[in-house]
C-alpha cells in the first residue's frame, strides 16, 4: 500500500479557497454537532500549518478561517442548546441517556454556572470538551454576545498554536502523511451525517402522500 496517498502535499494542487472552505466546513461541525466528538478537531489547523510551510496556504488566512469557524460552530451550539433549553440540544438525546450519564451531565454543567467564563474558554483549547463546552455554558446565564467574544478569543489562541505547531513540523514527511490519513474520519462524519438527513427529509412519512 502507498502509504503517501494522502500525504498532505496533494493537497497542494487543491485551489486554496477550496482548502479553506473545507476548513470551515469541518471546524463549525467538530464543536458544533455531537459527533464533532468523533472527528479529530485538532489535526485540522495542523494540516493548515503544514500547508503554510510548503507555500499552499498563507499563514494568516488559515488562522482566521480556522478560528472563526470554530467559534462560529462553538456559537451555534450554544445558540440550539437555548432554544431547545436541554444541555445536549436535543431532548430524545437526553431521553434515552442513562439516568447515571445524565446526573454526571448535570453536575458538571452546575460546576459551570460558577465560571461560566472560564469554562468558556479552556474548554474551547481541549478537543472533545470543545464541544461538550458550549452546551455546558448555555445552561448558565452568560450572554451569547459575551460568549462570542470569549469563543473567538479561545479559538484564535487555538488556531494559532496549532497552525503554528503544523508550521514548524512541516518539514517531516513522516508527520505529514498521518496528516493526510487524519482528515479521513472527519470528512467521513460529516458526509455521512449529510446524507442521513438528505434521506431524512426525502422519505414518503416526511415528503407526505398527496
Amino acid at each position: 500500500m502507498n502509504l503517501n496517498l494522502f500525504d498532505v502535499d496533494r493537497l497542494s494542487a487543491v485551489p486554496v479557497w477550496v482548502v479553506l472552505a473545507g476548513v470551515v466546513v469541518l471546524l463549525a461541525f467538530e464543536s458544533g454537532s455531537l459527533l464533532g466528538l468523533f472527528t479529530p478537531g485538532n489535526s485540522v489547523p495542523i494540516t493548515l500549518g503544514v500547508l503554510t510551510s510548503i507555500g499552499v496556504v498563507p499563514w494568516f488566512p488559515a488562522v482566521v478561517t480556522a478560528a472563526v469557524a470554530s467559534s462560529m460552530g462553538a456559537q451555534w451550539a450554544l445558540w440550539r442548546s437555548r432554544r431547545s433549553e436541554t444541555i445536549l440540544g436535543s431532548g430524545r438525546i437526553e431521553a434515552v441517556l442513562p439516568r447515571t450519564v445524565l446526573r454526571v451531565v448535570l453536575g458538571v454543567t452546575a460546576s459551570a454556572q460558577s465560571r461560566p467564563r472560564a469554562v468558556a474558554a479552556a474548554g474551547h483549547l481541549v478537543g472533545g470538551i470543545r464541544t461538550i463546552a458550549p452546551r455546558l455554558v448555555a445552561a448558565t446565564t452568560l450572554r451569547r454576545r459575551e460568549y462570542a467574544v470569549i469563543s473567538l478569543v479561545a479559538a484564535g489562541v487555538w488556531a494559532t498554536a496549532l497552525v503554528s505547531v503544523g508550521a514548524w513540523l512541516g518539514d517531516h514527511t513522516a508527520i505529514r502523511t498521518p496528516l493526510g490519513y487524519a482528515w479521513i474520519p472527519a470528512v467521513t462524519v460529516v458526509v455521512v451525517t449529510q446524507l442521513r438527513r438528505r434521506t431524512r427529509w426525502s422519505s414518503p412519512e416526511l415528503v407526505g402522500a398527496r
